[in-house]
């Protein structure tokens, strides 16, 4: 049982670590700043959930004083013979690095160190204090860490390779009410659900709910955005698969300006943070822009400024150039529709279109060279065409503010029965576009699916279709995505493993 908790430096980083840890014990915070201290704001959530969990709020008291002072520290302490906590959170690891070794004298016990530079965290180890680093930092690690004498879940895992991330699940969230086994998480899982006060060991059938706290834990680059996106259902393309719009301009592009435009497009448009442009003779350079964000742009959080770069492609083909932008793990891959040539055509050989997207694990945008959408159209392709592709669909219709165009083509009634599996993922679509929303429209047709959705994509169109990774398109194996690469619209392609599943 502690008696007092001592925060050293009363900066934003402890703002949300203050409600998490006024119930354990009577709370100081010192600072040489007397405007950060009156800055410093309780949330009004702590209040709530100790009201809720029947337990004492404990008062927050303030103090202007240098806590890398030997006095100052040991006044803040109190009586030796209580039991006192500190935080050393002053936004600099030499300061803090003091104030945990002037705690380790007085005997605070236990002493929370916020690391700053992550190199540096050893040297907190090595003071006695348990290192937490700034830019991974949780309430609930910290909570954890003064209740229970440094012992703690982890908010960074293997040996900094995972983090773990706790969030409250919104009643807009669209993963609320589907199997964790259909959200194809990559690089991420659901570790644990805690649901009115009890834990749920989550399984692929388990599904979250509004009110859920989700403990989520996974890749520390994309693990964030995947949280926004369960969370509330912020758009977030391209960020789940990577923060750049690879420009791909080769010596065979046509028109390069035209693919410059429409990935300059994806860059202001969307969340992406940089565009990379990689063509043969390019002179390195890189540049900030700001943001030129659509009409939409205020639907999500996007940095107000991007960067440019330019780089050098090297070597004469498509084998020898994609070490060069896997490298880079691009968000989404864009460049000018590859003609296929006859003799592919006759042998059922998917061309260049299709060695690109089975050689990269990020979507690929097959442009028209458009300044702008009219639509996203989503074909509903059996077997293929899940929520993950819709969510993508959905992102770019919020984020440039389109309507979205779910197309279902059937076969005759005489030749497939109608699959209930794809009507409750068609209804499930559109849905979320009223959650979102989102105008929307729903067009059915019958006959040959390439046929068909040739017929009804626009030269305006985005159309956002999945694939699996194959060799093969024939006249009795069609490839439907790389078919509608050769619609006059802009076609974004993504392609799944033969083991990805709905």
């Amino acid at each position: 049982m502690l008696d007092r908790i001592v925060f050293a430096g009363a900066g934003h980083t402890i703002e949300s670590i203050l409600d998490r840890v006024v119930h354990l014990a009577p709370v100081l915070v010192l600072d040489t700043s007397q405007t950060a201290l009156d800055e410093l704001r309780l949330s009004v959530s702590s209040a709530a959930e100790s009201a809720a969990a029947s337990t004492v709020a404990y008062a927050v008291g303030k103090r202007l004083g240098d806590a890398t002072s030997r006095f100052v520290l040991e006044e803040a302490r109190g009586d030796v013979q209580h039991a006192a906590a500190l935080v050393a959170a002053t936004g600099d690891d030499r300061r803090n690095l003091e104030v945990c070794r002037l705690a380790r004298d007085l005997q605070f016990n236990p002493i929370v160190g916020i690391v700053i530079d992550p190199a540096r965290a050893a040297e907190y180890e090595a003071l006695g204090a348990r290192a937490i680093v700034r830019a991974q930092i949780l309430g609930n690690v910290v909570e954890q860490a003064l209740r229970y004498d440094g012992l703690v879940i982890a908010s960074s895992v293997g040996q900094g390779r995972g983090e773990i991330i706790e969030f409250v699940v919104l009643p807009s969230s669209p993963a609320i009410g589907v199997p964790l086994s259909q959200l194809q998480a990559a690089g991420w899982r659901i570790a644990a659900i805690y649901r009115h006060g009890d834990l749920v060991i989550p399984t692929g059938e388990t599904s979250i709910a509004a009110e859920d706290r989700v403990l989520v834990i996974g890749e520390p680059e994309i693990l964030s955005h995947v949280a926004e996106q369960l969370r509330v259902g912020l758009p977030q393309f391209p960020l789940r698969h990577g923060s750049a719009v690879l420009a791909y301009l080769p010596s065979s592009t046509r028109d390069m300006a035209a693919v410059d435009r429409e990935a300059l497009q994806l860059l202001h448009g969307t969340r992406a943070q940089a565009l990379v442009r990689l063509a043969p003779g390019l002179k390195a350079d890189k540049k900030t822009v700001e943001n030129q964000g659509s009409a939409s742009s205020t639907q999500s959080p996007r940095p107000h400024a991007r960067t440019i770069e330019d780089h050098a492609l090297d070597g004469a083909d498509f084998v020898q150039h994609r070490a060069q932008f896997r490298q880079r793990r691009p968000g989404v891959l864009v460049l000018e529709k590859p003609r296929r040539g006859l003799f592919n055509r006759l042998l059922g050989r998917p061309g260049l279109a299709g060695r690109i997207c089975n050689s990269v694990s990020c979507p690929v945008l097959f442009c028209s060279g458009r300044e702008s959408y009219a639509r996203v159209v989503l074909p509903l392709q059996p077997g293929i065409t899940d929520l993950t592709l819709a969510d993508a669909a959905i992102d770019l219709s919020r984020m440039f503010a389109l309507p979205l165009c779910l197309v279902r083509v059937n076969l005759p009634t005489f030749l497939e029965a109608r699959d209930k599996q794809d009507e409750r993922v068609a209804a499930e679509i559109l849905r979320r576009c009223r959650l979102y929303g989102l105008r929307s429209e729903e067009v059915q047709a019958e006959g040959n699916p390439v046929r068909e959705l040739l017929r009804l994509l626009r030269p305006d169109d985005l159309c956002v279709v999945a694939r699996r990774r194959s060799m093969r398109d024939s006249f009795t194996s069609p490839d439907v995505a790389l078919r509608l690469i050769a619609a006059p619209g802009s076609c974004l392609v993504y392609t799944l493993s033969s083991g990805d599943r709905r």
